[in-house]
């Protein structure tokens, strides 16, 4: 609805016909004049109401109505290219011309007056009488009643009649904007309800495009989302457009002044598109049939999401409300975009998290639950990743002949990728353990296989050694790790012999080491999380430690001595966080 169309036709939507009735019939009395209210098109939409009795009898009459409304719109007409509030004299009577500006243009008028400069002679009141068929010395009387126009009065009268109609404009403007303002709410609300509703973005904005199309009447609309990595636009919904004017591709950000101004927060008006240097398929625009267009960022919380931009198929000048109205829809549209995101990142994260428990629970599954029966060696262990997988990993195997299998391996890097990688190691482990007694042997083929599966960058540390079944005899290959603590007597030794890291040389050779044992000996293998565990002064907590409490603890069992040295370890992190996997196994000779 236009504001011309608005303010005059539907003023009596905006005050109650009876209360507009009442003010002009006041307004009318008090100054003894006659008023009607006219639109734009010089149509009566309220009136003639008179306060004089001389006015009163002659519109009570068919002719002398007709006589007042073809005045009154002669003054109305005439005051349409003449100065505003103009005293118009029609034979002896003069009135005024008010009119009704809105926006900048006249939207309709009010007319007053029917008072004369001086006494009306009997003669033309006769005539009148006789024309209307009225009495004619009850209309002489009125006539002599009827007061005349004075300098002042007729000021007066003019400056009341100003503002009166400046009211009317007044409350016009309220009642639009208000009536507007209930328009947007309500789209932005049904705008919100699709969002709320609806999990599936690309309906949601498909509807978001009709329904802008429909409130503002524009020809079409388009929503593009920004990819931030790229610093393109692409298209994600639309509304009649065809492809062949969308099928550009991406729409690069810092090559189109419009989309760089809107995803900054300014409001792009384009008066006409196949003509406007910042468009840059100017010819497209002109075959799509599109002229005008008007452009706006989603933004939510200061940060771009992408644009929307409606056309017209006609050149068009968007009011204050139209751009208003845009830009609300953009800002419920920018924060549906981002909730929408935030969620398929949390259902992400959820599947991402389930997956990781999945593979944590398979990985607990491969470290022993419980250490095997073997009764020249007690043995504790205790494992604890950094997350809900890991990349360390111990195994305890049962031989045959009673052997007893000890592995021990840290892989580079943490969680799904880390464990991915130990679980591939424990595999060619055992394989290769129960293929042969050789360590070495075993150590070298573990090293070719791991190659086959690393990447650069990537490795492992491992120790791996056998008992004999009488515990006296430990063979065993260390491939990089940190060397395991053998204990005897208040005396510590470290088990060296082997080799480099597993996955990077195919064709690196190891050695094996023998240590002869004895009862009360204790082998204690561990990982680098233990080593190099920091606390907040940023100290790491070391062999020296660690042998120190070893040394502390020796005369206990294995599982107490295991938990003694965590609770050391975790006393000397306190608070810290851990940054890597710690593993320990205590094997005690009996």
């Amino acid at each position: 609805m236009c504001a011309a169309e608005f303010c005059a036709d539907h003023l009596l939507s905006t005050l109650s016909g009876q209360s507009l009735h009442r003010s002009l019939g006041v307004f009318a009395e008090a100054t003894a004049t006659t008023v009607i209210l006219f639109n734009q098109n010089n149509e009566i939409v309220v009136g003639p109401i008179t306060g004089s009795s001389f006015m009163r009898q002659l519109i009570e009459t068919p002719v002398g109505r007709q006589f007042v409304e073809n005045a009154h719109r002669q003054a109305a007409a005439a005051e349409n290219a003449l100065p505003a509030r103009r005293l118009l004299d029609r034979g002896y009577l003069g009135r005024f011309a008010v009119p009704v500006i809105r926006t900048g243009a006249r939207v309709g008028t009010l007319t007053l007056g029917d008072r004369p400069r001086q006494p009306l002679p009997d003669s033309v009141v006769a005539e009148m009488a006789a024309a209307t068929g009225l009495d004619r010395d009850a209309l002489l009387q009125a006539a002599r009643e009827l007061p005349c126009w004075t300098a002042a009065q007729a000021e007066a009268i003019r400056n009341l009649g100003a503002v009166l109609v400046e009211l009317f404009a007044s409350l016009c403007a309220q009642d639009e904007d208000l009536r507007r303002r209930i328009e947007e709410l309500s789209v932005v609300y049904n705008i919100a309800g699709l969002f709320a509703g609806s999990l599936d973005l690309k309906e949601i904005l498909d509807k978001t495009a009709r329904m802008v199309c429909e409130v503002m009447k524009t020809k079409a609309c388009s929503i593009r989302m920004l990819d931030e990595a790229s610093g393109s636009l692409s298209i994600k919904a639309v509304h009649n457009l065809s492809w062949e004017y969308l099928d550009k591709g991406p729409v690069s950000v810092d090559e189109n002044p419009i989309d760089q101004a809107a995803i900054h927060g300014e409001l792009v008006r384009i008066a006409d598109m196949p003509n406007d240097p910042r468009v840059r398929y100017p010819e497209q625009a002109r075959k799509e049939g599109i002229v005008s267009g008007l452009v706006c960022g989603m933004i939510y919380r200061g940060k771009a999401v992408g644009v929307i931009r409606v056309y017209t198929g006609e050149p068009h000048t968007f009011t204050p409300y139209e751009e208003s109205l845009l830009q609300a829809v953009a800002s419920q549209a920018a924060a549906a975009i981002v909730n929408a995101r935030l969620l398929a990142e949390a259902i992400e994260a959820e599947r991402y998290a389930r997956q990781i428990a999945y593979a944590g629970d398979v990985q607990r599954r491969m470290i022993p639950r419980k250490a095997p029966d073997c009764k020249q060696v007690e043995i504790g262990a205790l494992y604890r990743p950094t997350y809900r997988v890991g990349g360390d990993f111990y195994d305890l195997i049962q031989l045959p002949q009673d052997n007893l299998g000890v592995g021990i391996a840290d892989v580079s890097g943490k969680g799904v990728p880390a464990s991915l990688l130990m679980a591939s190691l424990r595999s060619a482990l055992r394989v290769y353990a129960y293929v042969t007694y050789d360590v070495d042997v075993i150590m070298a083929e573990v090293n070719r296989h791991m190659c086959r599966d690393t990447t650069i960058g990537e490795f492992t540390t491992a120790f791996y050694g056998v008992i004999t079944p009488d515990g006296r005899r430990l063979t065993y290959c260390n491939a990089g790790h940190d060397p395991p603590m053998h204990l005897r007597d208040g005396k510590i030794t470290y088990l060296e012999t082997g080799g480099m890291v597993l996955g990077v040389d195919y064709t690196a050779t190891f050695e094996r080491g023998i240590v002869e044992l004895q009862s009360g000996d204790i082998i204690l293998l561990y990982t680098d999380g233990v080593v190099e565990a920091l606390n907040f002064a940023d100290e790491s907590y070391g062999r020296q430690r660690l042998a120190e409490s070893l040394l502390r603890y020796a005369d206990q069992p294995a599982e107490r001595i295991v938990q003694n040295l965590n609770w050391d370890l975790r006393r000397f992190r306190g608070l810290a966080d851990r940054l890597d996997d710690v593993t320990l196994v205590v094997l005690k000779i009996r």
